[in-house]
């Protein structure tokens, strides 16, 4: 693989929340099927909706996986549901990165009193392969990746002084 192309991917952690809401409108589903039979037709439309929802929120979701790959200066990152449904949610023009650095590091503290909207397009959490780090982009976007040194690598030698590996 040449220095000017390099893929990551990375499984994020399982997000609480969706999974109880999931089996939530699951048991939800399934005790409303009887209910329906038994006393009222108004508990198969509840009973269908829940189902639905507990497929949408958590089942169809179930797994995420986020795929970076850098070429020419530039980040492309697609998101992987179930390991068969590919989208690509973002695309980074490096030479509009303000800064790129460990994420809760020193060199961000001139950042925290910015508002900008936050983009999660990490694991969650550091393991022993990569590190999550926080991406400054255009003055807007405050970006995070779950990175390793292989990833960084050619970030770090087109882009030195905006990239903070402690």
């Amino acid at each position: 693989m040449s220095e000017t192309m390099k893929e990551l991917l990375v499984k994020q952690s399982e997000n609480v929340t969706n999974k109880i809401l999931g089996y939530a409108f699951l048991v939800v589903a399934v005790l409303g099927l009887p209910g329906a039979i038994i006393v009222s037709p108004f508990f198969i439309i509840v009973s269908v909706v829940a189902g639905i929802l507990s497929f949408v929120i958590y089942f169809r979701r179930m797994s995420v996986e986020y795929e970076y790959t850098y070429i020419d200066k530039e980040i492309r990152i697609d998101r992987i549901y179930n390991l068969n449904s590919r989208k690509q949610v973002e695309v980074i023009d490096l030479g509009k990165m303000e800064l790129l650095a460990v994420h809760d590091s020193d060199a961000l503290r001139g950042f925290a009193n910015r508002e900008v909207k936050l983009f999660d397009y990490s694991a969650g959490e550091d393991d022993e392969e990569t590190k999550v780090y926080e991406l400054w982009y255009e003055g807007k976007k405050r970006i995070l990746l779950s990175l390793n040194d292989d990833f960084l690598s050619p970030i770090v030698r087109f882009y030195p002084q905006k990239v903070k590996k402690i």
